[in-house]
């Protein structure tokens, strides 16, 4: 009887699978396809395969340059986040006064906050200090979300036993060469895990882009998707291939990285 659960349960899973896999089939097979072709047979089977669809977006959106925002405003964003966390929730984790207490409870408030309701103000903030339509002032946004990263970081600092910040202190360390040189390298299996999800959520991110960017030169590679949507039709085939070539590089850093994951969030779960 178990086995039979078992089979049954492994055959619903297995049919889930299959439908969340149907866009990722119908994004991908339509690429190959001819207009006329996509409209009329969109999940069947390209009758010849062809690369216009590819070479037209390639050529379309710039790739190099958006690519390389898109590289330089993940990794600069990302590394603002991970550093400005840690350095956050440390002084957080280890002081028992009342203000640190405060101080966290600040940080998880503002963690709370829709995005959707400092739109405004912070596009408001952008355009005063003359960083709209700028890569450095996207980046100072998503560096302003650096809470989340605290957050996980205060948690896994209380699992971190103190003795070995007191024998690096004893040695003559100062409580910032500690940080640097002693807490900071116990803190990779979480800190691998922030990468891993900060990298996705800023490489994929349209909103903030689309507000606070209107140059094509300041373009990222998903904000090139949204050339192909015209005032009365929309170019599916070049949306379509645009879509994977952004989706690819993205890919391929979650499949490099997926073993940290679990490594990361079991590891921060037992810690924290």
């Amino acid at each position: 009887m178990k086995k039979i659960k078992g089979v049954a349960g492994e055959t619903v899973m297995l049919v889930l699978c299959a439908f969340m896999l149907i866009p990722f089939y119908y994004l991908v097979v339509n690429t190959f396809k001819t207009p006329k072709e996509m409209t009329a047979s969109p999940l069947a089977l390209p009758v010849s395969i062809t690369f216009e669809n590819y070479a037209k977006a390639f050529d379309n959106m710039d790739f190099i340059r958006s690519f390389s925002n898109s590289v330089l405003i993940t990794v600069v964003s990302v590394f603002l986040i991970v550093i400005l966390g840690a350095m956050a929730a440390y002084p957080i984790a280890r002081r028992k006064h009342k203000i640190y207490k405060g101080l966290l409870m600040y940080f998880l408030l503002g963690y709370m906050v829709p995005a959707q309701t400092i739109m405004i103000p912070l596009y408001l903030l952008l355009q005063k200090i003359h960083l709209l339509n700028n890569v450095a002032g996207l980046i100072l946004v998503y560096a302003s979300w650096c809470n989340f990263a605290m957050f996980l970081y205060q948690g896994f600092f209380k699992g971190l036993p103190t003795d070995i910040e007191e024998a690096a202190m004893i040695d003559g360390c100062n409580p910032w060469k500690c940080f640097w040189r002693v807490v900071l390298p116990l803190l990779k299996p979480i800190t691998t895990t922030i990468i891993i999800f900060e990298v996705m959520w800023v490489w994929n991110d349209f909103l903030y882009p689309y507000l606070f960017l209107s140059s094509n030169k300041s373009f990222t590679l998903v904000m090139q998707v949204y050339k192909g949507v015209g005032q009365f039709s929309n170019d599916w085939s070049m949306m379509l291939s645009t879509m994977v070539l952004v989706l690819v590089p993205v890919v391929i850093f979650y499949l490099i990285m997926q073993k940290h994951i679990v490594a990361g969030i079991t590891s921060g779960a037992v810690k924290g």
